[in-house]
């Protein structure tokens, strides 16, 4: 069984400049598809706005629920609702979640099962919660908490703090590359002892429902319809493995960044021993 890992379509855009080292090469395949995903996600972010503008119906009432949930997740979180947090968590959700079911398009890959991808969300989501422990405590007490209990312990903390990156970075890495590795074997396992792989079964379901639709009596023979039921059977059996692997799984992994992040970010602007450097200005809060 022959499964390619870490087979990157590798550019240098910098060789020009003498950087010829692996680390300035670009992996054009992961940029392709999370150009895809970002394409995925914006035109769908047009379609919801123009919906809920409209008279209210079923695809408006799901993007409505979708945007409840993370009101109500920033409100728990965070005490109250915050705009520019609930902005970044339902953004950081969506990104990692739709890079993360690409691979439902044939032919293409979830751009999260490069290391790349996930330590810049990780990498992200750090920065994003050290800026605003800095902006709500003060610098001198975002240092003071790095001494604590002992200042010798120093070290330790601010490792502590950083292993929070490749902790997020790595467990979504694992879990999608994990799943795809999974999915790969069956669907090469499927397809030699189909002798197709999966949009080839799809076609020949699809030709024939077309032929027992144009020939009645065809589609009554016992043979024909025990063949059909197998193969729809396969193709089901094929469709929810790779609904779990490309989409549910993405979920959840999706969830457990954006939840991660959240919490992060609300014991360092909750702590009780510290004191705002200035008061929240209203425009930056927004009433739900």
């Amino acid at each position: 069984m022959n499964i390619n890992l870490f087979k990157y379509k590798e550019i240098a855009p910098f060789k020009f400049l003498g950087l010829e080292g692996s680390f300035w090469h670009v992996h054009l395949d992961t940029l392709m598809y999370t150009w895809i995903a970002m394409g995925i996600l914006f035109a769908l972010a047009l379609v919801g706005k123009n919906l809920l503008k409209r008279n209210p119906t079923l695809i408006s009432l799901a993007y409505e629920k979708a945007i409840g949930f993370f009101i109500d997740l920033t409100k728990e979180s965070f005490g109250k609702f915050m705009y520019h947090h609930f902005a970044f968590i339902t953004s950081l959700f969506l990104f990692t979640l739709f890079c993360s079911s690409t691979s439902l398009i044939p032919f293409l890959d979830e751009s999260t099962n490069d290391l790349n991808t996930t330590l810049a969300l990780g990498l992200t989501s750090f920065v994003y919660v050290q800026f605003y422990k800095i902006k709500f405590k003060g610098f001198r007490h975002y240092l003071k908490e790095f001494v604590q209990p002992i200042f010798f312990l120093a070290p330790i903390n601010v490792v502590g703090e950083l292993a929070k990156i490749a902790s997020m970075s790595f467990r979504l890495f694992g879990n999608i590359l994990g799943g795809s590795i999974i999915f790969s074997m069956i669907m090469q396992f499927v397809g030699n002892k189909l002798k197709f792989h999966f949009i080839g079964l799809t076609i020949v379901i699809i030709l024939l429902a077309v032929i027992a639709h144009k020939l009645p009596a065809l589609g009554k023979n016992e043979r024909f319809a025990r063949l059909s039921k197998i193969l729809y059977i396969t193709l089901f059996a094929l469709v929810g493995v790779q609904m779990f692997f490309g989409f549910f799984e993405g979920l959840i992994q999706s969830f457990v960044l954006t939840m991660l992040t959240a919490t992060y970010l609300s014991m360092g602007i909750t702590d009780p021993d510290a004191q705002p450097t200035q008061e929240p200005e209203e425009s930056d809060y927004h009433a739900s």
